[in-house]
């Protein structure tokens, strides 16, 4: 505990200020070194100080005189007034700026940055609104999230990179890759649908359980694109291709969609505090998996029509307003089948 001292107007008025009346205090009862003698070999310090009745007692401030500039003695309470307070163990400086800082813990790390957006939201945005040269950083877990998620974020925008890479040489066409690009919006919103559902926050588990779901809604992608591509060369017309394309995947989506979320499920409801880590990994996988898998099924047919359209009014713009004789005059396996054909001939 210590004691905080607030001065009068009564000791400006005298010449006094708050370190000459803290000195003559310490003084008074800590003592100050006013002499130093040579006995012999020895050295002596002579300190000057109340006598030990006198300070002894927090009392005894009460009976404390202090000297002003013209030597008159003063009642400490004519020239302060004091109160006793709970003192800081010790004082923390960042960049000549003194800090304080404030720990806490959660009975569960899940709600973490649920709990870290209230605080901000509530308590330091008014704090720094009263006391704009106080600032304030939110450390701790939370900044172990943020950077978790600025290298999650690099590492995911070289993956999306990779993927368009490889998936274009596979299929000889940047479009059919940005074409299989587009089932990531739908990984994501199903992820976030199941954390809803079960009333669970969307953590950096999470954003790591999508990055998983999307390699999988990307595969799925990937080889409905591919039997499309293959039923276009068997002659078929692009509706009929597209609908094959849906069908030929449809039972083999199905069951890897059930017995993915049949066997998450156990671990989505463990009630372990060890398991409360996954949880929101698992939440992403399983739920992506059954909604996204399944949305994909009618999304992704539609999808490839829609932008078959898209080029072919690309096409009418280009070429003065003729249209292409066919849908599949645009389509990339057309392309290629008739660069096949002049290299042959």
């Amino acid at each position: 505990r210590e004691i905080h001292l607030e001065l009068k107007e009564k000791a400006y008025l005298l010449g006094l200020n708050e370190a000459t009346i803290l000195k003559q205090i310490r003084q008074g009862f800590f003592g100050e070194e006013v002499q130093r003698l040579i006995l012999g070999r020895d050295e002596i310090k002579i300190w000057l100080r109340y006598p030990e009745e006198n300070r002894n007692s927090i009392e005894d401030l009460n009976k404390v005189k202090i000297k002003t500039i013209s030597g008159n003695l003063v009642p400490l309470e004519e020239v302060a007034s004091y109160e006793y307070k709970r003192g800081r163990v010790k004082i923390n400086h960042i960049n000549g700026t003194k800090e304080i800082r404030v720990d806490a813990a959660l009975y569960n790390a899940e709600y973490s940055s649920a709990v870290n957006s209230e605080i901000d939201q509530k308590y330091l945005s008014q704090l720094k609104i009263k006391f704009p040269e106080v600032s304030y950083k939110i450390m701790g877990q939370a900044e172990e999230a943020a950077d978790s998620g600025r290298r999650l974020g690099i590492a995911f925008l070289i993956s999306i990179i990779l993927i368009i890479i490889t998936i274009s040489l596979n299929f000889k066409s940047f479009y059919q890759a940005r074409l299989i690009l587009m089932v990531v919006p739908i990984g994501i919103f199903s992820a976030i649908l199941g954390h809803g559902i079960l009333g669970k926050p969307f953590s950096m588990m999470s954003v790591w359980g999508v990055i998983a779901l999307i390699g999988i809604l990307v595969n799925d992608a990937v080889v409905m694109l591919d039997k499309y591509n293959r039923n276009l060369q068997l002659g078929m017309t692009m509706k009929e291709a597209v609908i094959g394309a849906g069908e030929s995947r449809f039972r083999a989506i199905i069951l890897t969609t059930i017995t993915t979320f049949v066997g998450l499920a156990p671990l989505i409801l463990e009630k372990s505090f060890q398991a409360q880590f996954l949880i929101p990994m698992a939440i992403s996988v399983a739920f992506g998996v059954l909604f996204g898998t399944i949305i994909l099924l009618f999304y992704f047919p539609s999808l490839i029509m829609y932008f078959n359209d898209i080029r072919r009014a690309r096409w009418w713009l280009w070429h003065g307003g003729n249209l292409p004789p066919k849908k599949i005059d645009v389509e990339p396996f057309t392309k290629l089948k008739n660069r096949r054909n002049e290299i042959f001939e």
